[in-house]
């Protein structure tokens, strides 16, 4: 027990240097003037997306870069996704609507429309945005900018994830909780090793001639988490890639309730750690009932130490992530519950090796 809660202290203050080092070296996305601007390709797959499609054109059509195209691929939507495209694509030509087929056998939905509005694209850039996405008008000019500065073949940024209900208050910034205190984002850049690397499929910049040479999402066709297989595998090719957090350039919100954010989180937390679920339930395990043996071995001073340590990781994350820093502390037992459900749930479907997304029946 006493070695335990050793390991437990330790790794406790390696998550909170790591949280401050996210923090102290400003690891999100800062405004930039690009050498060049050429042309970017903007890829957006749709299903069923009416309810957010419209604003995410309206601030692409904003941007103060004004070399792009937009290309949306309506994947077989059931709502008026489609028919709204169309009567932007009627006001600005720079716009277009694809219309989607079945899926071929072996693809998921998302890895599809990707390899397909890429195969249409004509820009030296290709931005890979969710539809559930907002963007602020500078973002492209920030976001080529960062790409020619450090010569990167991928940006992913993290976005500003907009949060109204009291199940996503409790739920949406876990995601963050876990990236920002175990990846140092600056090693995404820095190093070549393939654990040191995360993406965010909500926001995949690519340079295009790096993109259409590997055709990363035909390659990847049958991942549902695409995003981190494809950071990984550019690493281990000795590509360039960086993965950010946004302050405010890219919005989202991902999830509307407690259900939705649970069932969307487990469809991807076991992937972050390598789709190792004894790493994922470790973790699980650590961080929720780790207090225990620090308190039955080490007494009452570590046990308040520790408990110091973990509340200053929720509020370093939330700086960085810029979130709520009182609520996510106030609520911190109540996130780490809502995470370790989480957790669970995603052992099970991975165990199960079925869940659904988007109306559709998922393998894992």
């Amino acid at each position: 027990m006493y070695y335990l809660a050793l390991i437990v202290l330790v790794f406790t203050a390696l998550r909170l240097l790591t949280a401050l080092s996210n923090l102290v070296l400003r690891q999100w996305l800062h405004e930039g003037n690009p050498v060049t601007e050429e042309k970017v390709s903007i890829l957006i797959p749709a299903r069923n997306e009416e309810k957010n499609i419209g604003q995410l054109l309206e601030s692409i059509i904003s941007q103060e870069y004004q070399n792009w195209e937009a290309i949306v691929y309506d994947d077989l939507s059931e709502d008026q996704t489609a028919s709204t495209v169309s009567n932007f694509a009627t006001k600005d030509k720079r716009i277009r609507l694809m219309k989607g087929e079945g899926l071929p056998e072996g693809w998921r939905g998302k890895n599809r429309g990707c390899h397909i509005l890429a195969q249409e694209a004509q820009g030296a850039w290709l931005l890979f945005l969710d539809a559930d996405a907002t963007v602020g008008k500078h973002l492209l000019s920030d976001a080529i900018a960062h790409m020619q500065k450090y010569r990167l073949q991928l940006l992913s940024i993290f976005p500003f994830q907009i949060m109204k209900s009291f199940g996503e208050k409790v739920t949406v910034p876990l995601m963050h909780w876990v990236l920002v205190s175990l990846l140092p984002l600056i090693l995404t850049r820095k190093t070549r090793m393939p654990s040191l690397s995360a993406a965010n499929g909500q926001f995949m910049l690519f340079e295009a001639s790096t993109y259409h040479r590997f055709r990363f999402h035909e390659k990847m066709r049958a991942y549902a988490t695409e995003d981190i297989v494809i950071s990984r595998y550019m690493k281990r090719q000795g590509l360039k890639i960086h993965t950010l957090l946004s302050r405010d350039q890219v919005r989202c919100r991902m999830y509307h309730s407690f259900r939705e954010a649970a069932h969307g989180f487990a469809r991807t937390m076991i992937a972050f750690f390598g789709g190792n679920i004894t790493l994922t339930l470790l973790y699980t395990l650590i961080t929720t009932f780790g207090v225990i043996p620090v308190w039955l071995s080490l007494g009452m001073p570590a046990t308040i130490s520790y408990l110091v340590a973990t509340l200053m990781i929720r509020i370093l994350v939330s700086l960085a992530a810029k979130q709520n820093v009182l609520f996510n502390f106030a609520t911190a037992p109540v996130q780490q519950l809502a995470f370790f459900a989480i957790s669970i749930l995603a052992i099970n479907n991975k165990i199960r090796k079925k869940t659904s997304w988007k109306g559709r029946l998922v393998e894992n």
